[in-house]
């Protein structure tokens, strides 16, 4: 049963406009998913939704889906919507949840799949950057995306949009000293880290990347990865660019190229 909500003091949704500053997000490991299609992702998905907010137009598509999920369904009244997704302007979004955050480590990553492929990021800063690697991630099979701490967080409404949904199915591991988190996985199992430099002396595509439990590294959009990282990484690839065109690939292509080339090879 819907309970309708006509202002901003109700409890279920102050918490949830809680989570349109990080803060909040931080706090509570719990973040905003917006519009009907993502709201039924999340429905759907491993991922914990604690409540939805709808408008009167999408309680029907919404609510049997709350109701075989036993999530709480909130009808919102004119403009409550706006409020909650932070901005100053009327949005056509006609629904909202609150999701639970699937974080991990890299440890219970490799624990669970010894064999995992992995896409590792190093101080990511744009949102966008981060939301369309965890994208990338998933497409491409892997057991997670792995980000430095000190990248853009990957839960803010830029991120999350930019994903389209994979933030619901795929865990992210944050790790506060990312180069000593992999070299203590290439101590302990095995882990080949394969880091990307315009300078490398071989191209990816001459590189084998088929063995599994692999960690391919793309590293800051401006900076590449940092010196600590690149004394842990075994192997350096980079990708073929033409001679008078453009230095280098946005981070997320260069990504993509990347993990479907060593997708590739092992099939």
């Amino acid at each position: 049963m819907a309970e309708t909500v006509s202002g901003i003091k109700h409890p279920a949704f102050r918490d949830a406009l809680a989570l349109t500053r990080q803060g909040g997000r931080d706090a509570t490991a719990r973040y905003l998913v917006e519009d009907a299609d993502q709201v039924a992702q999340a429905l759907a998905s491993p991922s914990v939704v604690v409540s939805v907010f709808a408008a009167p137009e999408a309680v029907g598509e919404l609510a049997p889906l709350c109701a075989a999920r036993g999530v709480p369904l909130y009808v919102l009244g004119g403009g409550l919507i706006t409020k909650l997704l932070g901005t100053a302007y009327a949005t056509a979004i006609q629904a909202v949840a609150v999701v639970e955050k699937r974080v991990t480590t890299l440890d219970a990553v490799l624990s669970a799949h010894p064999d995992a492929l992995l896409l590792v990021a190093e101080r990511i800063q744009d949102p966008r950057n981060v939301g369309v690697l965890l994208r990338t991630a998933e497409a491409a099979g892997c057991a997670a995306l792995v980000l430095s701490a000190d990248s853009a967080e990957a839960w803010s409404r830029q991120a999350v949009r930019s994903t389209t949904g994979s933030v619901l199915r795929l865990p992210v591991c944050i790790e506060a000293k990312l180069p000593d988190a992999l070299a203590a996985q290439r101590e302990k199992c095995g882990l080949r880290v394969v880091a990307t430099s315009a300078k490398a002396p071989a191209l990816a595509y001459d590189t084998d990347l088929s063995p599994r439990s692999l960690a391919l590294v793309v590293g800051n959009e401006s900076d590449g990865i940092s010196d600590r990282l690149r004394s842990i990484a075994g192997d350096f690839v980079r990708l073929p660019m033409a001679a008078h065109g453009a230095s280098s690939l946005n981070v997320t292509v260069a990504a993509g190229v990347l993990i479907y080339e060593a997708m590739r090879q092992a099939r």
